[in-house]
């Protein structure tokens, strides 16, 4: 077994998770961004008009493994609510709203510090593969938690275009290091995305879980960050 040059970690539910449920972040940022719109819009009339186009969104990004940004959805938010095309301050402060109210909802799991803590002590690097829409959200809710120090890479399906599992973020991400898939590790809590994505390409797998996943196919499982330590430090 190749010696492991890099670990990767996925960002939501594998580091931090959300303080209150998805819907409600959105609804949050939708309460201010009906403030400023030209064309009164209530926060209610707002996320209905988003659930529509998020439904039509996921299904074609699970589909063929392609981001839609935020830029993208949020214009076709904006257009969907004031029947006309938004100017581009307007864009860009939503955009801003939205960022601002994922990020500041971000709570870290309480074993994600001590391991990087730990894991920074060697001579290793260290990334983030993550899908996400905005890739400043993900660099946000590292540097709010206090864990962007600890990384030397941030690559995001924002900025790639590629979701996991599809290889190709997986490939962008070991190029950043220059490194071949059997030197590196893919930390998950997502069988799918992380576990299956990152067999296919040819790194060494880990999945965190609480709950039992049938027929997985990760190198490693554990139930916890904490129970991972010394399994990453001997790899």
């Amino acid at each position: 077994m190749a010696r492991t040059k890099a670990i990767f970690f996925d960002l939501g539910e594998t580091l931090v998770t959300q303080n209150i449920e998805d819907n409600l972040v959105t609804m949050k940022a939708l309460e201010k961004i009906s403030k400023i719109l030209p064309r009164g819009k209530s926060p209610s009339e707002l996320f209905s008009i988003y659930k529509q186009g998020y439904k039509v969104n996921e299904r074609f990004r699970t589909k063929h493994h392609v981001e839609i940004p935020i830029q993208a959805w949020t214009v076709q938010l904006l257009r969907r609510a004031l029947g006309h095309e938004p100017g581009d301050s307007l864009v860009e402060d939503t955009i801003k709203i939205i960022v601002s109210a994922r990020a500041e909802n971000a709570v870290v799991f309480p074993d994600s510090k001590p391991l990087l803590e730990k894991l920074s002590k060697r001579r290793i690097k260290l990334g983030i593969i993550s899908n996400v829409s905005s890739h400043d959200v993900a660099v946000e809710i590292l540097r709010r938690v206090g864990l962007l120090e600890h990384f030397d890479n941030v690559v995001t399906s924002a900025f790639v275009g590629i979701r996991k599992p599809d290889p190709g973020i997986f490939l962008y991400a070991l190029m950043q290091f220059k490194l071949l898939p059997r030197e590196a590790v893919i930390v998950g809590d997502s069988e799918r995305h992380d576990i299956w994505g990152g067999r296919i390409t040819g790194m060494k797998t880990v999945l965190i879980s609480k709950r039992p996943v049938a027929d997985s196919i990760a190198d490693y499982r554990f139930a916890s960050l904490t129970e991972v330590s010394a399994t990453l430090a001997s790899l």
